[in-house]
């Protein structure tokens, strides 16, 4: 059997720069050179585990050995998703609390191996040495989570275990999927077959309110096996996929479909470009059944003990018209229609908790009182989390400054179009979530996550521009807490290098490549760079 060698590597071989970086960290001389043919020891399922996720561009072939295995594996004592991973002359130990530490702990040791390991594939020739090094390391928050909008884009099914992979490798242990909008229904309800065969293909894509349309329908859906697979595939790479199904607003999609379900939708089309809309849910009894229905077969595809409803962004203008509107308040007991909302959530939240689920919501959620049991996901800053926190409720911070990712990288002229407000990396890098929050409530906070909505994205490239290094960054801070952007630059820089291996469409730090830039088509930056915006159109896009 092969077995590793030691060597005397040079010091920018055996001090690698991490991100995350470790709570502990502590580099020793020389470095192990790992066989392809590595062996492995522990618990069967750890061990396939290794085997799933140190293939690839390793080029390591894990084969279980009994004893004297170069690779050990061990269940020990510690917190969630805490970890040892310890390199020595005779091998690799890593005693992790739990599954989550494990995956953990092997996302550290390929940022240990050199950059090259990152990629689709081995280099030939290439040396596998891993520095001699102990290091300690549990995350500072639970929750440490990014979003992907693949509604008002469709992105294809590959680039979701591509997605996936990402958050991996950043040890991001969520993946909250935004599957419907009033641009697009996602996802595969085989009740309801026209949400699919209508409601998820729109006639173009409007970019800019008010403006021409690119004249190219635009539309896909996945699935319920598709989705299923991915799930199982994510769960192995320590993220859990939270879906979202966002009712009673956006929802325009779903009423071109099934305008029963609304008020006054018959002949309504899937719309073309962003905006909030009237048109929403009529919560009617038979609209609870379709909506309970929906979310029966998502359950059915999602093991994720959170389930996310929406709730964001849902005008009560229509129910103020609506003599049926006006009924229901009166036979729910209602003090008015802005009591149709709470009515609705609260009766998601108890069924969703009667099949074993835990319901997630935007804050609006909470904009009319309580919503005990249910998480509540802040956008709006932090001060809406803050409140929910001190009123018992579980958070997690999404504060759209700076963990927008559809936002602005910078002030450059140069950026391709995007939300109008900026958001650099070191905006993510120093945002403190816990400012504010009082001692007291700080068990309640989850953790963290970051969001990629894609109104301006309609790409897996675009979307990874924006995505990164931001969501590095992100993870940094999830793991680890604010940093100032002077630490963490040059470990940023030195990380890119692995995304670069990847071939991850990243955003240098110094701006955007020549064949990033948004130039003079449909992703030249307008606001005050461009050609200008009117003042209402600004104000669409930064409300939207």
């Amino acid at each position: 059997m092969p077995h590793a060698t030691a060597t005397n590597h040079d010091a920018a071989l055996t001090r690698p720069l991490l991100v995350p970086q470790p709570r502990s960290a502590e580099f020793g001389e020389g470095a192990l050179v790992l066989p392809a043919r590595l062996t492995v020891s522990g618990p069967g399922d750890w061990v396939e585990t290794a085997a799933d996720l140190l293939a690839g561009g390793t080029g390591l072939w894990l084969v279980p050995a009994e004893e004297g295995a170069l690779l050990r594996l061990s269940e020990a004592e510690g917190v969630p998703s805490s970890y040892t991973l310890v390199c020595g002359s005779d091998g690799i130990t890593v005693d992790a609390a739990d599954r989550d530490g494990l995956v953990a702990a092997l996302g550290t040791l390929r940022q240990l191996m050199p950059d090259w390991a990152h990629g689709l594939a081995p280099l030939p020739g290439g040396e596998l040495a891993v520095p001699h090094v102990r290091i300690v390391d549990d995350p500072k928050f639970g929750w440490q989570g990014m979003h992907l909008d693949v509604a008002r884009h469709f992105m294809p099914l590959p680039f979701l275990y591509r997605f996936v992979d990402l958050l991996a490798m950043h040890k991001l242990n969520r993946f909250h999927l935004h599957l419907n909008e009033d641009q697009g229904w996602r996802f595969e309800v085989r009740k309801y077959p026209r949400l699919t065969t209508v409601g998820a293909t729109r006639a173009e894509t409007v970019f800019v309110p008010g403006s021409p349309g690119d004249g190219t329908p635009h539309g896909g859906f996945y699935t319920q096996d598709q989705l299923r697979a991915l799930n199982a595939y994510a769960k192995r790479r320590g993220v859990t996929i939270v879906p979202e199904i966002d009712v009673p607003g956006h929802t325009r999609a779903l009423l071109a479909a099934y305008p029963e379900f609304g008020e006054g939708a018959e002949g309504a089309e899937v719309p073309t470009g962003p905006g909030v809309f009237e048109e929403v849910l009529h919560l009617s009894d038979e609209t609870m059944a379709m909506v309970e229905d929906v979310f029966t077969e998502l359950l059915d595809v999602f093991d994720s003990p959170w389930i996310h409803i929406g709730g964001d962004e849902c005008p009560t203008a229509q129910w103020e018209r609506s003599d049926d509107a006006a009924r229901l308040v009166r036979e729910r007991g209602l003090a008015g229609v802005e009591g149709l909302q709470p009515w609705f959530t609260e009766h998601l939240r108890d069924w969703l908790a009667q099949r074993g689920r835990t319901t997630v919501g935007w804050d609006e959620i909470v904009d009319h009182g309580d919503m005990p049991e249910a998480v509540v996901m802040s956008w709006h800053g932090r001060e809406p989390g803050r409140r929910a926190l001190a009123a018992g409720h579980q958070v997690v911070m999404a504060s759209n400054v700076p963990y927008y990712f559809d936002y602005y990288q910078s002030d450059s002229p140069d950026e391709p179009f995007a939300q109008p407000a900026p958001s650099s990396w070191q905006d993510v890098a120093s945002f403190d979530p816990v400012a504010g929050v009082a001692d007291e409530h700080l068990p309640n906070l989850l953790g963290i996550q970051g969001q990629v909505w894609t109104e301006f994205m309609t790409t897996p490239a675009e979307v990874e521009y924006m995505a990164f290094p931001r969501t590095c960054v992100l993870a940094e801070v999830a793991w680890s807490g604010p940093v100032e952007p002077s630490e963490l630059e040059p470990r940023l820089r030195a990380h890119l290098r692995r995304l670069e291996a990847a071939g991850v469409n990243h955003r240098p730090l110094e701006g955007p490549h020549p064949w990033q830039r948004g130039g003079e088509g449909r992703r030249r930056r307008p606001d005050g760079h461009g050609p200008a915006l009117t003042a209402a159109q600004i104000a669409d896009l930064a409300n939207y």
